[in-house]
């Protein structure tokens, strides 16, 4: 199933290239998910890092090639989706090496990347979790307190050679059944509901979900993802001292941004009242 959220990012750059003007680079953010179709391949137009313009501007009109396993393979854009797309079903491998070809305005870009081998031995302490129904009473701040330190669970997966993985929650529900019903203030609601649900980087083989920090009691969906070092470089570029103005790294030969394969694997637990 296609991820719900990844780390979306917005790269702002200054031009390093004495010869070309930033307005006439691009920025490529192209994403490959092992097992999934390839509908994830965006050029937007680049932005100077102090510019007080932060909307994103997609550029529809690029020729891009993928090149994959000897083959070559056209990708059009898609106006729903806003991405580039392959219309045809073509194996993300493991282990295999992949290629993206940009042009645009003359200015053609390249970049190789290799999937990640799957994510091992993903697993969960508990794929139940009892949450009773919670009623507006004098005990509340107590029972609030014991479910916030009891309902969790662990997700755990082996990391024998410290490789980077992330992970993700979606909620996979048919319909909405909050946890905090509309008798609670906001603010109860609020404060249970602003952990995130998608990790950073890491090289750590444990995520403690804090079930407590989920609107709905049902299914969710964890996904663990396998990174490539290209984007753990990109993410704490994201994440250094603002003040720092360093060009952001990029594995693209002749423009901006990322070109990189993920590989993943999924378990779920669920919500309960009792």
């Amino acid at each position: 199933m296609k991820r719900l959220v990844y780390f979306m990012i917005t790269l702002l750059f200054i031009s390093c290239d004495d010869e070309t003007p930033i307005e006439d680079n691009y920025v490529v953010e192209a994403f490959l998910f092992q097992g999934e179709k390839v509908d994830d391949i965006k050029i937007k137009e680049t932005k100077l890092w102090n510019s007080d313009d932060t909307t994103d501007v997609i550029i529809d009109n690029a020729s891009i090639k993928l090149y994959a396993d000897g083959d070559e393979f056209n990708l059009s854009f898609d106006n729903i989706k806003h991405s580039y797309v392959l219309e045809e079903d073509i194996d993300i491998i493991s282990g295999n090496t992949y290629g993206i070809k940009v042009d645009f305005n003359n200015r053609v870009a390249t970049a190789v990347t290799i999937v990640p081998t799957k994510p091992v031995g993903l697993r969960i302490s508990n794929n139940k979790i009892v949450v009773p129904p919670l009623k507006l009473s004098p005990a509340l701040p107590n029972i609030l307190a014991n479910l916030f330190e009891d309902a969790r669970t662990n997700i755990k997966w082996d990391n024998p050679t410290n490789e980077y993985h992330y992970l993700t929650i979606k909620y996979v529900g048919n319909q909405d059944d909050p946890i905090f019903t509309d008798d609670f203030p906001g603010a109860i609601g609020d404060f249970f509901s602003n952990f995130s649900l998608q990790s950073a980087p890491s090289q750590d083989e444990l995520y403690n979900v804090i079930c407590m920090s989920l609107k709905n009691y049902g299914k969710y969906l964890v996904t663990l993802y396998k990174i490539n070092d290209d984007y753990v470089k990109l993410f704490e570029s994201e994440v250094q001292d603002g003040t720092e103005l360093n060009e952001p790294p990029s594995n693209i030969v002749n423009a901006f941004g990322i070109f990189t394969a993920f590989a993943s694997d999924t378990i779920s637990f669920e919500i309960v009242r009792k």
